[in-house]
């Protein structure tokens, strides 16, 4: 089977009126484990020092650092080799989605989604973005890609959000064939969580990181330009959802909120659960009735 993997993660600005990006890189599958896998863990992560892994907030903190016994200067050259890493795989395929905070929280701030618990929770930019960019992946692999038979997506387990993210992934097939795209629906595979051990989810953060500050223009060290620059000028897909596409989506979550309203309104009015093709419950004739000419509904 032609397998690819999507890797990916998600960074933010740190307030609700920030930039949000989920991006990623998607390769086959044996290109991830039999060339990239081994050649980060040699080469990045091995050392010596060994580090468990390379992750960005963590690797530029100093006490990080200190407890797995590596300087600033190694860091710095881990960070160099990760991107020559990067530059090697030619396969590597980036893709990004992006949401503009200011355009998603008035929006979708009186929404709320409905999870597999029952529970009402507040909208995160989080959902837009991943249904987004699992609806760009399977595309883009369907076009360029057509040996591909199956795209499984890992996404690292950091939260509650991904629990969140997996019930949304279980209603693709359907949400793809709303939308007119049923010829994605055999391209669904895995959703696969996974730890900051894992390293094509190590990519993705090296990748989210210098994505989010090259857009903020954070990225005033020479060295942090450079890296940025071998991945920058990788062919790939960026897609900032749009205004009206964010309208959209909000209608659409609106018109859906009214739908369970009204069947949670017709399943309260129907006695015991009834059946609607089976007769009301009979009143139980020994209890006391106020009232005459009263109807049970």
């Amino acid at each position: 089977m032609a397998l690819f993997i999507a890797a990916s993660d998600e960074t933010s600005g740190g307030n609700v009126l920030s930039v949000y990006h989920y991006a990623g890189w998607i390769a086959p599958e044996l290109d991830w484990s039999q060339f990239f896998t081994p050649a980060w863990q040699e080469r990045v992560l091995d050392g010596p020092p060994k580090i468990p892994y390379l992750h960005m907030t963590e690797i530029r903190s100093k006490s990080w650092r200190k407890q797995h016994g590596i300087t600033e200067a190694d860091a710095d050259e881990r960070l160099d080799e990760a991107a020559r890493v990067i530059d090697t795989m030619g396969s590597l395929y980036p893709f990004e989605v992006s949401i503009d905070g200011s355009l998603f929280a008035p929006l979708y701030k009186p929404h709320k989604m409905k999870v597999g618990s029952g529970a009402q929770k507040p909208l995160q930019p989080d959902f837009i973005a991943f249904v987004a960019y699992v609806n760009v992946v399977l595309a883009q692999v369907r076009f360029k890609y057509p040996q591909a038979e199956k795209v499984d997506f890992l996404v690292e387990n950091n939260s509650e959000i991904t629990k969140h993210l997996y019930e949304l992934y279980q209603t693709m097939p359907a949400a793809l064939n709303h939308v007119g795209r049923p010829d994605l629906i055999p391209l669904v595979g895995e959703f696969i969580p996974g730890g900051k051990d894992r390293i094509p989810l190590q990519a993705a953060d090296y990748l989210c990181w210098h994505t989010r500050r090259a857009e903020a223009n954070m990225l005033d060290d020479e060295r942090d330009l450079r890296r940025w620059g071998t991945t920058s000028h990788r062919k790939g897909l960026s897609m900032p959802l749009p205004a009206d596409v964010l309208t959209n989506i909000a209608q659409a979550f609106m018109e859906r909120e009214k739908e369970n309203e009204a069947a949670d309104r017709v399943r309260e009015l129907r006695q015991h659960h009834a059946q609607t093709n089976k007769r009301p419950a009979q009143p139980d004739k020994s209890r006391a009735r106020s009232g005459k000419g009263r109807k049970d509904i």
